[in-house]
């Protein structure tokens, strides 16, 4: 009678060193890490990146997730919560990049790119014309009489 289902009782125990020795050790390592790193790029890319509102808005869900899931994971190493806890949120927020990086902002950045495109046509358009580029003399003003 062993089989998978006997193996719930390895969600219930406690998430720490003695009983997850393999993946205690590198779960924090790697949260903490991932945490600093997220934190860095954030800053790094939002201020190259502060004229496009697309990718500023991907580094952000990027930076929030990231500050969730990876201060989640620190907390459960932390305080020894049970794996049942750690396994859910270490996969959801693995499946939640995934998804804001490959299904969610692919399709905006596109249409983004062919408004920058649409927008990069019609301003070479209307500078095409030699005229346009060539500025007009200003009027002179009347002098003004003296009292």
């Amino acid at each position: 009678m062993n089989g998978p289902w006997n193996q719930i009782d390895t969600l219930l125990i406690a998430f720490n060193h003695q009983n997850f020795p393999l993946i205690w050790d590198p779960a924090w390592q790697v949260s903490l890490t991932l945490l600093v790193v997220g934190i860095f790029f954030y800053n790094f890319q939002g201020r190259r990146l502060h004229a496009y509102s697309v990718f500023l808005d991907l580094n952000e869900w990027l930076l929030w997730t990231s500050v969730g899931v990876f201060s989640l994971i620190l907390m459960f190493t932390v305080f020894n919560f049970d794996f049942i806890f750690v396994a859910p949120t270490a996969i959801g927020g693995a499946v939640l990049f995934i998804w804001i990086r490959f299904l969610h902002f692919p399709p905006l950045i596109r249409a983004y790119e062919e408004r920058l495109a649409r927008q990069r046509y019609f301003q070479r358009s209307k500078t095409s014309h030699p005229d346009t580029t060539i500025r007009a003399k200003a009027a002179a003003k009347p002098k003004r009489r003296r009292r």
